[in-house]
C-alpha cells in the first residue's frame, strides 16, 4: 500500500514552493510541493510540514513565515531548501530572490497531518516578481511547462 500511495501521488504535478521562517536569530527554509490556496476571504494558504522538519518549532515560535513561488530555473534552489546544500544560495528578507511571487503570511491555524502538521496561514502581503513559467515538480523530477511566447 504504501509504496503505491507513494506512486499515485507521484503522478501528481505540482508547483514548488520554499517556505521560510525566522525566530531571532534562527532562519530556516525548506522545499514544499505540498501547497495549496485554501480561501480568497480572508486570504488563507495551507502547506503541509513533517513533524521532524527544522522549522517547524521556528515557525510555530514566530507565528510568521512566507512561501516563495518558485519560477523555472530554480531547480538548485529547490534543492537546496530540500536538504541538498548548493554553494551560494540564501534567504534574502525571508524569501528568495527571483521567485514568481512572494506570501508573507501569519500563522492561523495548526493542525494533525499523520507525520506532518497542516500549517494555515493567512496572507497579509503579497509581492509579484516578474511573470514566466513555474518550476513543476511530476513523477520525482523537475518538469517544463510549455509557455506561451
Amino acid at each position: 500500500m504504501k509504496d503505491a500511495f507513494k506512486e499515485a501521488l507521484a503522478r501528481f504535478a505540482s508547483g514548488v514552493t520554499v517556505v521560510a521562517a525566522r525566530l531571532g536569530e534562527e532562519e530556516r527554509g525548506m522545499t514544499a510541493t505540498a501547497f495549496m490556496s485554501l480561501s480568497l476571504e480572508p486570504p488563507l494558504v495551507a502547506l503541509a510540514v513533517s513533524e521532524r522538519a527544522k522549522l517547524l518549532p521556528v515557525l510555530e515560535g514566530a507565528g510568521a513565515f512566507t512561501v516563495s513561488l518558485l519560477r523555472e530555473g530554480q531547480e538548485a534552489v529547490s534543492e537546496h531548501f530540500a536538504g541538498r546544500p548548493k554553494e551560494g544560495i540564501a534567504l534574502e528578507g525571508g524569501r528568495v530572490k527571483g521567485a514568481l511571487a512572494v506570501l508573507r503570511c501569519r500563522l492561523h491555524a495548526l493542525y494533525p497531518g499523520g507525520d506532518h502538521r497542516i500549517v494555515v496561514g493567512l496572507v497579509e502581503e503579497v509581492e509579484l516578481g516578474e511573470e514566466g513559467p513555474p518550476l513543476v515538480y511530476f513523477q520525482r523530477g523537475y518538469r517544463r511547462l510549455v509557455w506561451p511566447s
